[in-house]
């Protein structure tokens, strides 16, 4: 995930005001970040600025989040901070593309139904084998 937070560290001009409507979405449903390797990031968004995370490794963590000059930010288990952008018109089954300062893309990112279990998407992911797309949908649903 280290590469990964370098190489999505994004420069935004949008205001925090133009996330509102956005963040209000994720906070009653879920975040999913696809690679193009078939792994998968579960993030939980919530009030007061705090998150929970699943990712590819089925390693849980919790952690804080903000709207920047550089995007939606978060930092989670210590790790570097990750800024991705994010369009202040998503809706639930809305996916965008999140890519790099080279211009490579990194994720795509998506707005699920409900809030996911984090639990199941924690076993989902220590199971998944991207190699071979074995394993489960990592939803958590």
């Amino acid at each position: 995930m280290r590469k990964l937070t370098a190489a999505l560290i994004l420069s935004l001009g949008l205001s925090a005001p133009a996330f509102a409507d956005t963040i209000a979405v994720l906070k009653e449903n879920t975040l999913l970040l696809h690679e193009e390797s078939g792994r998968m990031y579960t993030v939980l968004v919530s009030d007061g600025g705090t998150l929970s995370q699943v990712n590819s490794a089925g390693m849980q963590a919790t952690g804080v989040w903000a709207i920047e000059d550089r995007g939606f930010c978060w930092q989670a288990r210590g790790a570097a901070k990750l800024c991705i952008t994010l369009p202040a018109d998503k809706g639930v089954g809305d996916t965008w593309e999140i890519r790099g300062p080279t211009g490579r893309l990194s994720w795509t990112a998506e707005i699920a139904a409900g809030r996911a279990d984090l639990e199941a998407a924690r076993a989902a992911m220590k199971s998944f084998d991207p190699a071979n797309g074995a394993g489960s949908d990592h939803s958590g649903r």
